[in-house]
């Protein structure tokens, strides 16, 4: 099975969820409510969120080539390294995550 966000399409289905929460988290700071606070829970942005599913799926995935695998650990490294930044930084570190990660190629699991 395919699985379709946005423009992208892949055959694993947590590389398809990280390519859509980054596609998200990438939306310039103040939009659409992605930094008001508790927009996804108490204490939590829509931001947070954005960043806490996309390492929670990359983590997930098992099943990687090694030039993809190399990549995917570069963009976990990236998104933790970030994940407390301002939210200008963070939402640069979703769209470098976002445009990395189109080029990456995953098996089905």
């Amino acid at each position: 099975m395919d699985y379709v966000n946005g423009d992208e399409v892949t055959e694993n289905e947590h590389l398809a969820e990280v390519i859509d929460v980054t596609r998200e988290g990438s939306a310039q700071p103040g939009s659409a409510g992605y930094d008001e606070p508790d927009s996804a829970g108490p204490g939590v942005t829509l931001r947070d969120s954005c960043f806490h599913v996309a390492i929670e799926n990359l983590q997930k995935i098992q099943s990687a080539p090694q030039e993809s695998q190399e990549e995917i650990e570069r963009v976990l490294r990236m998104l933790r390294e970030a994940q407390n930044a301002t939210n200008e930084r963070r939402a640069r570190v979703m769209a470098e995550a976002h445009e990395t990660l189109q080029d990456v190629w995953v098996p089905p699991e």
